[in-house]
C-alpha cells in the first residue's frame, strides 16, 4: 500500500542569508593562546570551541551563525596564526589562516594584554594591511593586567586604536560586537531551511577529506596522522537538492584509545555533533572493515533517533563484484541494517558524491514523513487479522486505534486494551508493517503500546 503521505518541513538548522549572497564571514585571528576560542564561544552562547592551555589547540576554522545589533553573521575561529616554519601542521595552520582572513568581510585581530607584543603579532599586522580588509583590534586579558599605559605598547603595530576586553569575563565584548557589526553591511535576510549532516567515524577514514572534496576547497585541515580534526567543524554548501551545512568531527574513538584531555574533547564534540544534525554520514574503511567502534557509533546514532547513511570510502580500491559483499555486510551486522542506505564513495576520485548527497537528502526527507491515520490503521487491522498477538488468560487482546504521535524519528502508538498481550516480538512485527507501507529507509522507526483510557 501507497498512501498519501505526508512531509512535514522540520529541519533543525535555519540558515539565514542575504538576499542573493552568503552571509558575511567575520574571522577571529590570532597567534596561539590569545583566548581567540574563549572569545568565539562567548560570542556564539556557548562552549563550542575547544578551548585548553596548550598552545595551537584550534587548528582548523571553526564557523558558527551568530547575530547582533540585528545582523547575522558568521564568525569564524581560527587555529592560532604561527610564524614560518617548516613543522607540517603549522604550515597547514597558517594556510587555514590565511583562507580565513580571504573570506572574511571584517578581521577580528585578538592580541594578549598578558604577554605584551611578540613577532607573532607584528606579522599578523602585517598579513591584515595587506589584506585591505576592514578589520577590529582587541587586546584581551585586560583583566588580568589592568588597563591605561599597560597596553599602550600595542599602538607600536600601526593599526590604531584598538578595544580592552576579557573574553573569559565578558568585559567589553559587546562594545566589540557593536564595532564589528558597524562594519558589516545592512542586507535584507531570508530564513532557509538547511539540512544538516555529521560526518562521523572512526580517525583516519577520509572524513575530512569528504568535506573537502564536496566543497571543493581545503575547508578543514587534511593529514595523514590518525585524529588530525579535533573541533567540529561546519561547513556551508549549497547544492542542487537545497542548503547543506556539513559538521566534520574529530574522529571517534574507544575510551581506552582516550590518551589526553584534548581527544576526549573530540569525542565530545563528536557525539555532539550527532546530537545537533538531521543525518548523520558513518564514513567506513573498507580495507578495515566493519569494526566494533562503527557498530558503536551507529548504535548512537539510532539511540539519538538520527538519519543515517553509511558510506564506504576509498571505494577505487575495490569493484562492482564487491558491492553485493559490502550490502551484506551491513545487513548482517548492523542493527536494522537492511533498512540503512549504503553508499560506495571514492573521496579520491570523487565517485559516488552526487548519489550520496542526494541519498542524504531523501533520509532528511524521511524523518519528516507522516503516515494518514487512516492509511495507519487499515493496515494495522489487517496485520492484527493476519497475526493476532498471543492472549493473556481470559481476555483477548484489541487494539483500538494506531497513530503516528511523533516525528523526528517517526513514532507509532497503538491504543490497545491491554499492553502485557503485546510483547517485544510483535512491537517489532508492527515496525515491520508500517515500513510496507512506508519505508522510512535510513530512519529508525519507535513503536510503543498503551492502554487506552
Amino acid at each position: 500500500m501507497n498512501p498519501a503521505l505526508v512531509m512535514e518541513d522540520q529541519g533543525t538548522e535555519v540558515r539565514k542569508e542575504a538576499a542573493g549572497r552568503e552571509l558575511p564571514v567575520v574571522a577571529i585571528v590570532g597567534r596561539p593562546n590569545v583566548g581567540k576560542s574563549t572569545l568565539f564561544n562567548r560570542i556564539v552562547g556557548g562552549r563550542v570551541a575547544i578551548v585548553d592551555d596548550e598552545p595551537g589547540v584550534t587548528r582548523d576554522r571553526n564557523y558558527r551563525e551568530t547575530h547582533w545589533s540585528g545582523k547575522h553573521f558568521l564568525i569564524v575561529d581560527t587555529g592560532g596564526l604561527l610564524p614560518s616554519s617548516k613543522d607540517k601542521m603549522e604550515t597547514l595552520v597558517r594556510g587555514a589562516v590565511k583562507t580565513a582572513v580571504d573570506e572574511a568581510e571584517v578581521v577580528l585581530f585578538i592580541a594578549d594584554a598578558k604577554t605584551g607584543i611578540s613577532h607573532m603579532d607584528t606579522e599578523i599586522a602585517q598579513l591584515i594591511r595587506e589584506s585591505g580588509k576592514d578589520f577590529v583590534f582587541a587586546v584581551n586579558k585586560t583583566d588580568a593586567r589592568g588597563t591605561g599605559e599597560a597596553t599602550g605598547e600595542f599602538y607600536e603595530l600601526g593599526l590604531g586604536d584598538f578595544l580592552e576586553i576579557s573574553a573569559e569575563q565578558g568585559t567589553n565584548v559587546g562594545d566589540l560586537l557593536d564595532a564589528v557589526t558597524q562594519k558589516l553591511p545592512e542586507a535584507a535576510l531570508e530564513v532557509r531551511t538547511t539540512t544538516a549532516i555529521a560526518v562521523v567515524g572512526k580517525p583516519n577514514v577520509g572524513k575530512s577529506s569528504l568535506v573537502n572534496r564536496l566543497t571543493g576547497g581545503e575547508t578543514v585541515i587534511v593529514d595523514s596522522e590518525p585524529g588530525t580534526t579535533r573541533d567540529s567543524i561546519d561547513t556551508f554548501v549549497e547544492t542542487k537538492f537545497g542548503p547543506l551545512k556539513l559538521v566534520d568531527t574529530a574522529g571517534l574513538r574507544r575510551k581506552s584509545k582516550t590518551a589526553s584531555d584534548l581527544e576526549k574533547y573530540a569525542n565530545i564534540r563528536s557525539i555532539a555533533a550527532i546530537d545537533r544534525c538531521d543525518v548523520a554520514l558513518l564514513v567506513v574503511d573498507p580495507t578495515q572493515g566493519l569494526a566494533k567502534q562503527d557498530l558503536t557509533i551507529a548504535q548512537y546514532i539510532e539511540k539519538t533517533g538520527k538519519g543515517m547513511v553509511l558510506a564506504w570510502n576509498k571505494w577505487d580500491l575495490f569493484g562492482e563484484k564487491d558491492i553485493t559483499d559490502h550490502r551484506r555486510i551491513v545487513a548482517e551486522k548492523m542493527r536494522r541494517g537492511r533498512h540503512i542506505p549504503v553508499a560506495f564513495i571514492s573521496c579520491e576520485t570523487g565517485h559516488g558524491l552526487n548519489k550520496l548527497i542526494e541519498t542524504c537528502f531523501q533520509v532528511r526527507q524521511n524523518l519528516d514523513i507522516r503516515i494518514p491515520t487512516g492509511a495507519l490503521n487499515a493496515e494495522i487491522e489487517a496485520a492484527l487479522e493476519r497475526r493476532p498477538p498471543s492472549g493473556h488468560g481470559k481476555r483477548h487482546p484489541k487494539v483500538y486505534y494506531a497513530a503516528q504521535v511523533e516525528g523526528r524519528p517517526p513514532r507509532f502508538t497503538l491504543f490497545v486494551n491491554d499492553p502485557r498481550m503485546f510483547n517485544e516480538a510483535y512491537r517489532r512485527y508492527i515496525q515491520k508493517v508500517i515500513r510496507r507501507i512506508y519505508p522510512f529507509e535510513g530512519v529508525p522507526v519507535r513503536v510503543s503500546i498503551r492502554k487506552s483510557k
